[in-house]
C-alpha cells in the first residue's frame, strides 16, 4: 500500500473517529433531563453533582472530537500520538463502565469508537520528511539565531 494511499485511509478513519466523539457527545448529552430528574431524589452534594458530572463527560467528548477535526484537516507531526492518546478517553470510560456498572449498551459504542480512533493513530503514517533544526521548529529568524 502507498504512503498517498495509507495517509487517506488514516484520514478517513480519523475523520470518522472525529464524528464518532461528536455524535457520542450529542448523544450523551441528551440524556441530562433523565439524569437531572434522578439527581433530584439523591440528598446532599452528590445530588447536585451529577447533572454536572453528565455534561462534563459530554462536553470532553465534544472537544476530542473537535481536536481530531484539527488533526484531520491540518495533520501535522503530532497527529498519530493525538489520535492514539484520544483513544484512550473511550476506552478508559467504557472500562470504568465495566468495572462499576457492566456492560450497557452505551459500552459498546464507547469500545467502537475508542478502537476506531486507536486503528486510525496506528495506520496514520509516520512523520518521514526532513529533520527541522529546533532553532526553525520554535520560529527563530536568522538575526536571533545563537552563535554556534
Amino acid at each position: 500500500m502507498s504512503m498517498a494511499t495509507r495517509a487517506s485511509r488514516a484520514r478517513l478513519l480519523a475523520g470518522l473517529s472525529s464524528l464518532g466523539f461528536l455524535g457520542t457527545a450529542l448523544v450523551h448529552s441528551s440524556g441530562y433531563a433523565s439524569i437531572a430528574r434522578l439527581a433530584h431524589d439523591v440528598p446532599g452534594p452528590m445530588g447536585r453533582l451529577m447533572p454536572g458530572l453528565w455534561l462534563i463527560f459530554s462536553m470532553d467528548l465534544t472537544v476530542l472530537g473537535l481536536i481530531l477535526a484539527a488533526v484531520v484537516l491540518r495533520p501535522g507531526d503530532a497527529a498519530r500520538p493525538v489520535l492514539v492518546i484520544a483513544a484512550l478517553c473511550p476506552l478508559a470510560a467504557a472500562g470504568l463502565q465495566l468495572w462499576f456498572i457492566g456492560f450497557v449498551p452505551p459500552t459498546a459504542l464507547l469500545l467502537a469508537l475508542g478502537a476506531l480512533t486507536l486503528i486510525s493513530g496506528i495506520a496514520w503514517p509516520p512523520h518521514r520528511g526532513a529533520s527541522v533544526p529546533a532553532s526553525q521548529r520554535i520560529g527563530w529568524s536568522k538575526a536571533r539565531r545563537p552563535a554556534s
